[in-house]
């Protein structure tokens, strides 16, 4: 079941995949590459929202610079670190139970299950997410770094390492600034702690600190009553539950129940009934996912309650289960029902959560990625299709409309990201010109439906199906020409049923939807790119 999780969020990365920024991307991956290629170095300390997003600025340079800017890059490492946060569980796994090996290989298999569930779907197919997993990779590292430190004296690289990762939590999210004053704490309740070692990573977590408010302007977040932001972190830590049931009471009666759960576990270090570093350092990390939180109730939850149950916040959610429940196997290590326990919860935890996964692998991806294609084609032509650019950038009122459109024209002026894409191209370059002087054939379709775009009158809406004949395919792209000059593209994609059966057995997404501008009241023809040709 393990390998069935892991493969299919693999597949579902693939499917789901989409070249087009989406949302937070035009502005911080998009309009931050143009204003590199600009001169604007400084680019890479700016901003996101309330947060220092270093890190992910030198992925997102990465991929613009070496990828194309088409997030295939940014994909992939979004599943590396998903496998990389497993990995450090295993890790922590191995040493708490070191002493039962048949515990610690179901522990393994089952961990795989949380770290890569679709549950989380939003942050593994969004290339903008990298942040969200290394602000919980990069803590969760920093203290089982501190942790091995203290289980094994000679190694004192383990300090160090602990004190980079934490350092560099920082440049993750705003949540990552916990990460040194954890390790402080960690120390302090250590049976190494000199005033020295103190003294150090004190200085680290103020100098931290102190880097990250260096020309840090404050985001105005609206408030919201107490009462609401403790139900959004009730339902924040339920959410999994609240997800599976669509059920918000159940979620926050969830949330009360992981409070208890973490205090009991916390109760059993307090009360030296386990002394072990790596316990310690998985209760540390269950507190910076809990105060990741409270920190996000306090920003996010004056946009409703059931915000919390974003797919987003599912990913600190499963590793937080994740590591309460290794804890719990290891106080229960020495009884002889725990391993019947963890088989249980082995088989009841995937069948809750499968429905979920198979959405990884079913028909929506490529539907959705077309959908954010189409946006992009509009944004390319300068059309302001509000409805349909509400697809990659939900943000619809004047003034991002605007910072859209703007980003959108600096990206095609840079010919970069999607706008590079060769269908992009053309479909700029060919607009207006005559059929004769492009390397365009005529091809088999119909225009079912010209309909005006309602937030831009000047376009209209093309609706139809093409299909090459001659080299029996859907063409990605076609044209559509009025008096032997192009006036308009489409892009092709859509199930069309139909004309699978009058037509041709291999046309079932010939169905296509695009723009242009009517000039006249002339015969519409569909043309499509020759297969040699531009």
């Amino acid at each position: 079941m393990p390998t069935l999780f892991v493969l299919s969020t693999i597949v579902g990365a693939v499917r789901w995949f989409s070249p087009v920024p989406f949302w937070d991307m035009w502005e911080h991956t998009v309009r931050f590459y143009t204003d590199i290629l600009d001169g604007r170095w400084s680019a890479f300390l700016d901003q996101a929202n309330e947060h220092r997003i270093l890190i992910s600025y030198a992925l997102f340079w990465l991929d613009y610079r070496f990828f194309g800017g088409l997030s295939f890059f940014l994909i992939a490492v979004n599943v590396c670190l998903m496998g990389a946060l497993w990995l450090c569980l295993c890790i922590a796994a191995r040493s708490l139970l070191a002493e039962r090996r048949r515990l610690f290989v179901l522990c393994c298999a089952l961990l795989a299950i949380p770290c890569f569930s679709w549950l989380q779907s939003e942050n593994i197919n969004w290339g903008f997410q990298s942040q969200f997993y290394l602000a919980y990779l990069l803590p969760l590292a920093s203290l089982l770094c501190m942790a091995s430190w203290l289980e094994t004296p000679r190694a004192a690289s383990r300090f160090v390492w602990a004190a980079i990762f934490a350092v560099l939590s920082a440049f993750t999210m705003a949540n990552g600034l916990l990460a040194p004053p954890l390790l402080v704490v960690m120390l302090a309740v250590s049976d190494r702690c000199t005033w020295r070692r103190m003294l150090c990573l004190i200085t680290i977590a103020i100098g931290t600190f102190a880097a990250y408010i260096y020309h840090y302007s404050a985001i105005p977040h609206q408030s919201a009553p107490l009462k609401r932001m403790a139900e959004f972190l009730l339902i924040f830590l339920g959410s999994p539950l609240g997800v599976i049931s669509h059920s918000l009471p159940l979620a926050m009666l969830a949330g009360a129940a992981v409070i208890g759960a973490c205090t009991f576990l916390a109760f059993q270090w307090m009360c030296g009934r386990v002394r072990h570093p790596f316990y310690l350092a998985l209760l540390l990390f269950m507190a910076h996912v809990g105060a990741a939180g409270a920190a996000a109730s306090l920003g996010r939850s004056s946009y409703g309650i059931d915000t919390a149950l974003s797919s987003r916040y599912e990913t600190p959610i499963l590793l937080l289960y994740s590591a309460m429940f290794l804890l719990f196997v290891y106080v229960n290590r020495a009884k002889a029902a725990t391993i019947p326990v963890v088989c249980a919860i082995s088989i009841l935890t995937p069948l809750l959560i499968l429905k979920f996964q198979w959405d990884a692998i079913g028909p929506t991806g490529p539907e959705v990625a077309r959908q954010k294609m189409q946006a992009a084609l509009a944004l390319n032509a300068g059309i302001d299709d509000r409805e349909v650019i509400g697809r990659i950038y939900p943000q619809n009122d004047a003034i991002h409309v605007e910072l859209i459109h703007q980003i959108a024209a600096n990206a095609v002026q840079h010919d970069i990201s999607i706008f590079a894409l060769p269908s992009m191209q053309m479909a700029r370059e060919w607009i207006g010109k005559p059929v004769s002087a492009r390397e365009l054939v005529p091809c088999l379709g119909s225009v079912d439906a010209v309909t005006p775009v309602a937030s831009d009158p000047r376009h209209v809406r093309f609706h139809g199906w093409a299909f090459d004949a001659q080299t029996r395919q859907v063409p990605p792209m076609a044209f559509i020409a009025e008096d032997n000059r192009v006036i308009g593209a489409v892009l092709t994609g859509i199930e069309r049923p139909d004309v699978r059966a009058q037509i041709d057995h291999k046309a079932s997404n010939a169905g296509f939807e695009g723009y242009g501008s009517r000039i006249g009241t002339g015969r519409l023809a569909i043309y499509c790119p020759r297969r040699d040709g531009a």
